[in-house]
């Protein structure tokens, strides 16, 4: 090719100061084993299915809301200095532009599909089934750091199902950060424990049972 032809009238000076290209590993087979993370979700060929009330979030969500009720979705109203550099905010006030406040907003904001009562309904969403090869779900929770085990695990107001079966909450346990809830580890072919099989369709819902006025905010849902 020309490229290569290119090449050939190089001095051998000149090819040693070429950058030399590696390329990543291709395929799952071309890559080491993982060294912190479980092997069962790290060794699969696609990544993990989402949907996130984040913003910015690009991209087509994974799992998809099948009936939502009442349930709002929600997201934070920032101002236009939030975080953005001292120096920024100094220049443009001294322009004291609105358009120019447009302009410098930051575009990162939370967000999450929220309810706070039984009169909301049943949240329900569609996992991505065909692509779920080792039964992982995680939900996360906002605001804050550490909500995952008050707002899901500890929350006896939260009612979680999978297929209309209940989940057992003492199965669960917070991953992979204290903002979530890992809901179910693995199908029962991977966890000796679990007592989830792969099915064509997997429902996943959220019901407030009483009116305790605790919010649950969510802001992630993961499946794999």
């Amino acid at each position: 090719s020309e490229g290569q032809s290119g090449l050939r009238h190089l001095s051998s000076k000149q090819r040693l100061l070429e950058p030399k290209l590696s390329l990543p590993p291709q395929t799952v087979k071309d890559m080491p084993k993982p060294l912190f993370c479980n092997p069962l979700y790290c060794s699969i060929p696609h990544p993990p299915s989402c949907i996130n009330y984040e913003k910015p979030t690009y991209g087509v969500p994974g799992p998809t809301v099948q009936t939502q009720n009442e349930w709002k979705i929600w997201k934070q109203n920032n101002n236009w200095a939030y975080e953005v550099g001292k120096k920024d905010i100094a220049l443009f006030k001294r322009w004291n532009d609105e358009e120019w406040y447009q302009k410098c907003t930051h575009l990162d904001a939370c967000g999450g599909i929220t309810a706070s009562d039984s009169s909301k309904g049943e949240l329900v969403f569609e996992l991505p089934a065909s692509k779920m090869t080792t039964g992982l779900i995680i939900v996360c929770g906002c605001c804050g750091k550490k909500v995952g085990e008050d707002m899901f695990l500890k929350n006896e107001n939260l009612e979680i199902k999978l297929n209309g079966k209940v989940l057992n909450k003492s199965k669960m346990d917070v991953y992979p950060n204290a903002k979530c809830a890992r809901l179910v580890k693995a199908f029962k072919e991977f966890d000796e424990d679990s007592d989830i099989s792969k099915e064509d369709e997997f429902l996943l819902s959220f019901n407030i049972l009483d009116d305790n006025g605790q919010e649950v905010k969510i802001s992630h849902l993961i499946a794999l």
